[in-house]
């Protein structure tokens, strides 16, 4: 039997072979989580039960399969006898062996998915009450990127050719709206309201429209490569590779490794997890945002967040009017003696 890698070389093969343009998409590995008949079915009628976002859809169905694949290697190969102490003992288990995130979405989704199967009638409970408790997850603070980053990477980008045209006008984008690499790489034509000076786009990761300022500096760096440097072709996504065949990015990693490359031509080198990718100039504006007295549900809503609580890691940011909250200690004992 082919391996899976050995298969997908020989779909390409065949691919050129008769002539076609192959896919570089890679075919994803089989799931390590494995169950019977029966479970299959309620995961597949489970995902299809609500019109869940493909982000959300991915964890519920590997929460899902974990969840099932430990209910068979238990002896429950179905759910007659499964109780309150079979959930609570999976949860257990998975707290012992997962990072506090990982426990985080494992509680969100098992609830939700045992809510769908009592309504089925294949649980006695929704376990809700069960799985509301709290999980405290780690956070790492990221750092923003400074004037200075930011000024030699935008001295740095040839912006007389196509690419650097390009470029340019994804990081200013990136920059003064604090959007999403994902959603820049599917930003359309249609998108931009020039009449109005307005940008108007679905987000990617919370299906939600958000409406923000097409600003003088960004619009005159989309003009000008819209005009001068976008390849004439019929392709309704503003932003296309500068070799053909011309097309729109995929996803948010050819983004983020642009960006790389400017960064380590201006001198600023990067190591693994140090917060200085793309994404750094989203927790800018974000903290600019936060810093210049902006209310905190103004700022939300100009990065698209759905709940104000979610600006907490900009304030986390915002060392000055954080420092008006220290107490001072100077009336404090201490216990030693001088």
């Amino acid at each position: 039997m082919l391996s899976w890698l050995y298969a997908a070389r020989m779909e390409r093969m065949i691919a050129v072979y008769g002539g076609g343009l192959p896919e570089l998409n890679m075919p994803k590995r089989g799931s390590r989580y494995h169950f019977n008949e029966y479970y299959e079915t309620l995961l597949a009628e489970f995902s299809v039960s609500e019109k869940f976002h493909p982000n959300t859809l991915g964890d519920i169905v590997w929460v899902s399969r974990k969840f099932f694949s430990w209910l068979c290697e238990n002896g429950y190969p179905d759910l007659k006898k499964v109780g309150a102490d079979e959930i609570q003992r999976f949860v257990i288990e998975c707290s012992t062996t997962m990072k506090s995130g990982s426990v985080h979405n494992v509680k969100l989704y098992l609830k939700k998915l045992c809510g769908y199967l009592n309504s089925q009638g294949l649980l006695p409970n929704s376990f809700e009450g069960l799985l509301s408790f709290r999980v405290s997850r780690e956070t790492r603070l990221l750092p923003t990127t400074s004037p200075e980053e930011i000024e030699a990477v935008l001295n740095i980008i040839d912006r007389d050719t196509p690419k650097g045209k390009r470029d340019y006008a994804i990081i200013m984008l990136a920059l003064v709206t604090g959007l999403r690499a994902i959603d820049i790489a599917r930003l359309k034509l249609i998108d931009i309201d020039w009449r109005r000076g307005e940008i108007n786009l679905i987000q990617a990761k919370t299906g939600q429209n958000l409406q923000l300022p097409l600003t003088t500096d960004v619009a005159e760096a989309l003009h000008d490569y819209i005009l001068n440097g976008r390849a004439k072709v019929k392709e309704p996504h503003i932003f296309l590779r500068h070799h053909p065949p011309y097309r729109a990015f995929t996803d948010a990693v050819s983004i983020g490794d642009m960006y790389d490359e400017y960064r380590e031509a201006a001198g600023y080198e990067r190591v693994p997890f140090d917060g200085k990718g793309f994404h750094s100039l989203r927790r800018t504006v974000g903290t600019n945002l936060v810093t210049s007295d902006v209310e905190i549900t103004d700022a939300a809503q100009i990065l698209g967040k759905i709940k104000p609580e979610s600006m907490r890691k900009y304030i986390a940011l915002d060392i000055p009017h954080l420092k008006e909250c220290a107490l001072d200690l100077a009336d404090i004992e201490t216990g030693v003696k001088s």
